[in-house]
């Protein structure tokens, strides 16, 4: 029965895992005073957006995500003008 409970609570959290994948939040810490979660903001999506069609880097936020882009990109050259 233990058994049975563990793999329901496993099966859960996989899916959940898998269901937020895709989203463009990030947990960056949690602790004592509360979760701090990063989103990437609507304006930095379209400065995204309008980088990756002006630079010719080969991949688009829909193939990758926000937060690929962002992570491969720390120094955010979309923000240059």
């Amino acid at each position: 029965m233990i058994v049975l409970i563990v793999a329901v609570f496993l099966v859960g959290i996989f899916i959940i895992a898998v269901k937020n994948f895709g989203t463009d939040a990030e947990i960056l810490s949690s602790s004592a005073n509360g979760v701090r979660i990063r989103t990437v903001s609507a304006q930095e999506k379209v400065l995204i957006d309008s980088w990756l069609a002006k630079s010719n880097v080969g991949i688009s936020a829909e193939d990758v995500g926000y937060r690929y882009i962002i992570k491969k990109y720390p120094d955010k050259p979309w923000t240059e003008r």
